[in-house]
């Protein structure tokens, strides 16, 4: 069993990095690199760089004030760096920071603690270096190198070189470090997106993919040969089913597929972080090799995601997203994930019969509503989403959504991981799918409205094992919608709300829906990089006044958050060769956030200094929350 949950949770790891990787997304707007990048040597692996020491520490400090994080440390992070390294004088504080790895590749392969080497700017290096020298420090060791005690205690290197300070742990690469003088050598290997974050960053990472290519994918070879062996000791023992096992061969073959492909068709890799007075930016840019294995997924130049989010009506919601298919070409992401799967999957089977709607979509636009506060009790309409999809043939699309959904009747496919225990893994654990569809059963405003249902039954023992939850999920899997197609739109409800689906007719039509001037198109500003590909919303406000109600029943504190907190938001772009995902958190949730869990801690505690400020005993002090 022990096995079993290995090869599970290392499938999980696996999924959330290939998504996490395949998502990648860019921005257009074009800065130029900071230029003290031409510090770092040719063939840097990695540089971490600070464009100005003085700027970041101010953002920290802003930051800390705005958020109200009260870490003394912040407020002069700058101070705090150099009290704790012992710097002195000389130190430019308004320049530009870099910290390089350029043996990146060998310390992967070996497991050996990479070089790093400090590159700081000064204005007077030999005031800068007294602080790491002792009083009978020795002379020059040659090549102008001196021996220093570094920042962490250790013994260490240093040099001066084009008004920096190189500092490093081994004399002879502080001796031999030389500055690459092209700062637009590591441009090229970004690209134009990537250089915008390199240069409209607070603090970035770059990295050179296609020279740890090589090591990289020993290592996703040597994982795979590691689970192929745990896979073959799983089938020995009799613990699992053949053919669940086959199936989890096959999704952990898509995704060392995609993790190949992504690192051998990447040059260079820029993570970034930025910080403003609105929020917190975090975005990884990636450029592709033209003509690459990757090129074909990530096209550009599509029509962008904001659009057709706009068909969709306006109200409180959960989550929200949009997909341009045209940049993000999803048709042939599945068509790749079918040409992996072997003949006689049950999966393999349900794309090939999506494949013809798939093809047809050009936009999608999702948003999952708060649903009725009764729903929660009820477990009916808790999934409460409007979907919209921008097609090639608004009837036809219809036509083969009507079928594919009465085709899904009676359906079943297999799961892939163990259920039970015992020899045998306790048989084929299955989701099965129940469906009906009934053309024309509303008229709305002259077009026909079709009903459908879907629902999904688990293995019970799934069920069993998941106790409570079971019941939440199923919320989330059984459901009753309708759907209608007009002017080259599909439409489709996951609850049987006439009003809802009415609205969303009528906002296809006026196109002043989410994102047109709201909450969510103040954020996307910030969030979304042009030519955008896909973007995401999450509501903190629409969680709150789904969850509240029923938090309240269990006892804890009433929370109200304001109907225009900003969402947090992701942002995905596509153009040329480059790609970059940016996450977006306002400053205005992230403090609603923090404030809410302290007055929530308050609540519980019955108040600094109160009669419940013992959570676990003394008057008035409520229950142990477990």
């Amino acid at each position: 069993m022990q096995q079993i949950r290995s090869v599970v949770q290392n499938l999980k790891i696996s999924v959330v990095l290939a998504c996490v990787t395949a998502v990648v997304a860019v921005q257009t707007a074009i800065a130029g690199v900071p230029a003290a990048l031409s510090q770092a040597p040719q063939g840097a692996q990695m540089v971490i760089i600070i464009p100005s020491m003085s700027e970041f520490s101010g953002k920290l400090a802003m930051m800390n004030q705005t958020l109200g994080l009260d870490v003394d440390e912040l407020t002069d992070a700058l101070g705090s760096f150099k009290a704790e390294a012992g710097i002195g004088d000389g130190l430019d504080d308004s320049g530009s920071a870099l910290f390089v790895i350029y043996d990146l590749a060998s310390s992967i392969d070996t497991g050996a603690e990479p070089d790093v080497v400090m590159v700081l700017p000064v204005t007077d290096y030999q005031a800068f270096i007294a602080s790491f020298q002792a009083e009978d420090a020795a002379a020059h060791t040659g090549e102008g190198v001196i021996a220093v005690t570094l920042p962490d205690g250790q013994d260490g290197f240093a040099k001066e070189a084009g008004g920096y300070a190189i500092l490093g742990n081994r004399e002879t690469v502080v001796a031999n470090y030389t500055a690459g003088g092209d700062a637009d050598a590591i441009a090229d290997q970004v690209g134009e997106l990537g250089q915008h974050y390199l240069g409209n960053s607070d603090i970035a990472v770059y990295v050179d993919v296609a020279a740890l290519a090589p090591v990289l994918n020993d290592a996703i070879d040597k994982g795979v040969a590691e689970m192929h062996s745990e896979f073959d000791q799983i089938a020995q023992s009799g613990m699992m089913q053949a053919s669940d096992l086959e199936t989890m061969k096959v999704v952990f073959k898509l995704y060392e597929t995609a993790g190949k492909a992504i690192i051998n068709s990447a040059n260079g890799l820029v993570m970034s972080l930025d910080l403003s007075e609105d929020g917190v930016g975090l975005t990884h840019a990636i450029q592709f090799k033209p003509d690459s294995p990757v090129s074909p997924y990530l096209s550009g130049g599509g029509e962008g995601s904001s659009s057709i989010l706009a068909r969709l009506p306006k109200g409180p919601y959960i989550a929200a997203m949009a997909i341009d298919t045209e940049s993000l070409t999803i048709s042939k992401l599945m068509e790749a994930v079918m040409a992996e799967m072997p003949e006689g999957n049950a999966q393999l089977d349900m794309y090939r019969k999506a494949m013809p709607m798939v093809k047809q979509i050009k936009q999608y636009a999702g948003v999952f509503y708060t649903p009725d506060p009764n729903a929660l009790m009820t477990g009916s309409g808790v999934l409460n989403m409007l979907q919209t999809y921008k097609v090639d043939d608004g009837p036809a699309y219809l036509a083969q959504a009507r079928d594919y959904i009465k085709g899904m009747n009676g359906t079943s496919i297999p799961m892939g991981m163990p259920m039970g225990g015992g020899a045998g893994g306790g048989g084929n654990a299955t989701i099965t799918y129940t469906t009906s569809y009934t053309e024309n059963a509303l008229q709305l405003d002259g077009v026909q409205v079709d009903q459908y249902k879907m629902n999904v039954q688990m293995p019970p023992e799934m069920m069993m094992q998941m106790g409570p939850a079971a019941g939440m999920m199923q919320m989330f899997t059984n459901f009753d919608g309708y759907v209608a197609q007009t002017d080259g739109y599909y439409l489709s409800s996951t609850t049987l709300d006439q009003q809802l689906i009415t609205q969303g007719l009528a906002t296809g039509k006026s196109g002043d829906g989410m994102g047109s001037d709201d909450t969510l198109a103040r954020v996307r500003e910030n969030a979304v990089p042009p030519g955008a590909a896909a973007e995401g919303y999450l509501s903190f406000a629409g969680i709150i006044e789904t969850v509240g109600p029923m938090a309240a029943m269990f006892g804890m504190p009433a929370v109200q958050a304001p109907a225009d907190l900003p969402p947090v938001a992701m942002g995905l772009g596509i153009q040329g060769d480059s790609t970059a995902l940016r996450f977006y958190v306002p400053n205005e949730t992230t403090k609603f956030i923090i404030g809410t869990v302290k007055d929530v801690q308050a609540q519980m505690m019955g108040g600094p200094g109160g009669p419940g400020n013992d959570p676990y005993g003394g008057d008035g002090a409520p229950p142990p929350p477990f």
